[in-house]
This record gives structure tokens, sequence and C-alpha cells, in this order.
């Protein structure tokens, strides 16, 4: 039998998304080995292409995963006519190699072929004939759902960037009371019966949501999605129309911090630099470039916990420009504590504190300070930092190491004071100047799936805080909550 291809199919428009107020819960089917499918959507951060990922799939001839812009109720099959594909898509990456095109972030299958839906011949390009050869193609909701990309497993578990651009415009729509949106993926089989399927998916109120489950549970005995670098984003950023070198090494989410949170982040890695020129004296750096004010990532976290009653840790670390001694410290402090105001979590609770001790003070953000000889002298403000285990490397192997030695040898699962796992690749100062890693985008996509499923498979168990540059191509909040559920008991 020939090996099975993917093949994406990608429509001429897509239409704009319409929202779902709930994923059909529907009860998945289960590979080979018994273990139930599961689906995933992410998003790459390079050329921000819709990835799909599952696992234990039966992949069965006739079996296939679809894309759809509505969530889908039916597949059924139609006919349509027959023509000559436009265009040839590059290879996949292939889960036992190395090699990798400019399409694609994760691992699937050695061929690829791209053919729009409406990729037949115009009427006129060729000889008339009298029959008009017809074909069979998958439809959704009686034709009313756009499927527009289309694969054909070929293993258990794979992980493919499709091509279908993602919008993020989409995700500035994104309410504390939405949940799914703009995209949804079905595995299906031959007869066009759904086995599984998910969704891009916010998860605004995961915690509160879960109130009785996790009140008993510490920070510290969760996994909790972060993002690294949080405050390093511009709004309404298009990387394949701005990108410079700056911006290349220097962003590091595509979300604001207020979608971040919506998307189930709840730790925040914030580096606060000091610019005494402005008015405005205290902005987000990424190493020495200033990013955004410190006051709109302050305001966007105040408006999301009022709105959801979610817990925030507010990681402050790094604190460029602010000299030897510590009156620039005193300055932020005074102003962390007029700006979040009576939202502080008050250190008297220590991290010993379950979630539950945390809601009945109504108090919703953590200011963890990493400079010990601030946070002594503000005992009623300040938790001392999360510790950062950071691996400073360069590669997919030396993370892979590190992300496995500091679970390994975790000593510091005996305490109360979270750690936090950063799982992202750190560019060498003349790798940047020569642009050697081609930025950070290209890091992030090469590593963020191996991430994704090192957690999911093998250290989500014991982990507690993750965070990652570019959080939308991670499965890491889904892991997360699949993770606590057991926690809970679920």
């Amino acid at each position: 039998m020939r090996q099975l291809q993917l093949v994406f199919i990608l429509a001429l428009c897509i239409c704009p998304a319409i929202w779902a107020q709930q994923l059909d819960t529907l009860a998945p089917d289960s590979g080979p080995d018994g273990r139930q499918l599961k689906l995933w959507l992410t998003i790459s951060a390079r050329k921000r292409f819709v990835e799909i990922s599952w696992k234990n799939a039966p992949a069965r001839d006739g079996d296939q995963v679809l894309l759809t812009i509505q969530d889908p109720h039916t597949f059924e099959l139609q006919s349509v006519p027959t023509g000559t594909p436009l265009a040839g898509f590059a290879k996949s990456r292939n889960s036992d190699s190395e090699s990798e095109s400019e399409e694609s972030s994760g691992s699937g299958a050695d061929q690829v072929a791209f053919v729009p839906i409406h990729g037949y011949t115009t009427p006129g390009t060729v000889a008339k004939a009298d029959v008009i050869p017809m074909r069979q193609q998958w439809g959704s909701n009686g034709g009313n759902n756009q499927i527009v990309a289309a694969i054909k497993p070929s293993q258990s578990a794979q992980w493919f960037t499709t091509g279908v651009p993602f919008d993020y415009a989409l995700s500035r729509n994104v309410t504390t009371h939405s949940d799914c949106y703009g995209y949804w993926a079905s595995y299906i089989d031959d007869h066009g019966r759904i086995l599984a399927k998910t969704c891009i998916r916010a998860h605004p109120r995961w915690m509160t949501n879960w109130h009785s489950g996790l009140g008993d549970l510490r920070l510290r005995d969760l996994f909790i999605p972060g993002t690294h670098d949080s405050g390093s984003y511009r709004p309404n950023f298009d990387p394949l129309l701005r990108e410079s070198l700056v911006t290349k090494y220097a962003l590091t989410q595509d979300d604001d911090i207020r979608g971040q949170l919506l998307h189930g982040a709840r730790y925040l890695d914030i580096r606060v630099g000091f610019y005494r020129p402005s008015e405005e004296k205290f902005f987000i750096y990424h190493g020495i470039t200033k990013q955004r004010p410190l006051k709109e990532v302050i305001q966007q976290v105040k408006d999301f916990v009022q709105e959801t009653n979610e817990i925030v840790i507010f990681g402050l670390k790094s604190f460029p420009w602010f000299g030897k001694n510590l009156a620039v410290h005193h300055l932020l402090v005074a102003y962390l504590r007029e700006q979040f105001g009576d939202f502080i979590v008050h250190p008297s609770l220590t991290w010993h504190a379950t979630l539950r001790d945390i809601w009945k003070r109504q108090q919703n953000v953590i200011l963890a300070y990493d400079k010990s000889e601030v946070v002594q002298q503000y005992p009623d403000l300040l938790f001392s930092g999360v510790d950062q285990r950071w691996g400073n490397v360069q590669s997919w192997p030396r993370l892979e190491r590190h992300l496995r030695y500091i679970n390994d040898f975790d000593v510091s699962r005996f305490s109360s004071r979270p750690v936090v796992d950063m799982a992202e690749l750190t560019p060498e100062t003349w790798d940047v100047i020569l642009d050697k890693d081609g930025g950070l985008r290209k890091m992030a996509d090469n590593v963020n799936w191996r991430i994704s499923q090192l957690y999911r498979d093998e250290l989500g168990e014991h982990a507690n805080i993750v965070a990652a540059d570019f959080i939308r191509g991670t499965t890491l909040v889904e892991t997360a909550l699949e993770m606590n559920r057991k926690k809970m008991g679920h």
C-alpha cells in the first residue's frame, strides 16, 4: 500500500470566525494501544500558521484530520469536479529526522501536497470534454462549514504546520467569557464519524472554574503555564510585514498581557527597567531593548483579575538601568503599591498558602520580587522571587538535557516556593548580531513542539511553572489543565 500522504486544502478565502459557546463533548476513540485519541491546535511563531497535532491515533486507511472554521457537527462526502493542483508544498519534517522545511515546525510525514479547494483548471484553458470527471471530498455541516485543511495521518502521533494563516485579529476579540473560536480540528474515520475534535480555545477562568477542586492546593502544587519575557510584544505586529533584526530578537510573545492571561498563562515574567528621560519612568525591557510601559502591563493584569478573580504571579526581575544602590527599587515598589492597590496578595500568607486562602483575602496578584534585599524591606508587599531555572542554551539537545536534569533532581519539590522551568532557547550576543539563528520566532518553532511533547508525555506530572516564548505555539496550557485535573482527582 502506498504511504499515506499529508494533503493540505486551502480555500481561496477564509470566512470570518464563528464563535462557539462550548465545544461538544465527545467520547474520543482509542488508538492501537487502547489509549485515548487526543488532538491539539497551536499557532507557529514565524509565519503564524495553524498547527495540528495528535496522539494515540489509530491512523487507519480512510482516517482524516480536517480543519474547519466552525464547530463541525457532521461530515459527509460530496462530489466535486476533478482538477489540476495549482501548487506543490515543501516537505514536512519526519519525526525521526532533523531536517525541516521553511513551512514546518513539527514532525510529520515524508511527503506533503498542497491543493486549493477550487484548484481545477478554469473553462477554456483545456479542451472541452463531454463528461467532467468528479471526485469525492468531505464536507461539513451540510456544506455550510468550510474545510480549510485535510491531513491523512500516517502515524499515531504527529505534529504538522498546515500553511493556513491565523489572523491574530481573532484573538483580539476574545473576552473573559470566550471559549472556542477561529478553527476546529476533527479526527474522522472513513465513514465521517468524528472520533475526536478540538479547537483554538481561550482559558480565561480555569482557576475559578475549578475553585472547589483547586482550593486546597498551593501554587507550588499546580502546573502553571507561564510566558517568558511576557511584556516583549507589540500590538498589531505582523512579523511577515514588519520584521527587523531588532524585532527578531526582542519580541517573545504575539499576544499582549491580557491575551496571554485569557489563553491560560498565570505566571508573567516581568523585566522592569528604569528610563530616566521620560515622564513615565518604568518600562518593560528585553535585555537593553525598551518595550512596553509598565503601566500598560499593570492595567491589563488589573482588568483581567477584576473580571475573572484568577490568581496571577507577577514575577519581577532583571531591573536594567536601576543602578548599584536600591534607590530606584524603592521608587518601583512605591509605584507597584500605587498601581496595584488592593489587588496585591499580602505576603503574610507566604508561599504555603492555598488558593482558597488567597481567594478569602479577595486578593489576586502576587508580586514576586527577585531581589532579596528589597523583599526584606517590604514584608507587607513583596513575596520572594520565583526560582527561574534557566538553561542559557542554544540548541534543542542541550535544552532537553537541562529540562530533564532539573526535573529529575528537583530538591525544590520539598519547598513551597514555586519554580519555573524556562523552556526556551537563548541566543548568544554574536549570534544575534550575525542573525545566525534567524530570530526568536524560528528558534521557538524549532523547540516548542518538542517542549510540548516532553511535558505532555514525561515531565508534566511533577512540573510546577513552565514558561516559553510564543506560548501559542505550545500545548503547555492544555497539558497543565490536564495535569491539574488529575491532581483534583478528576
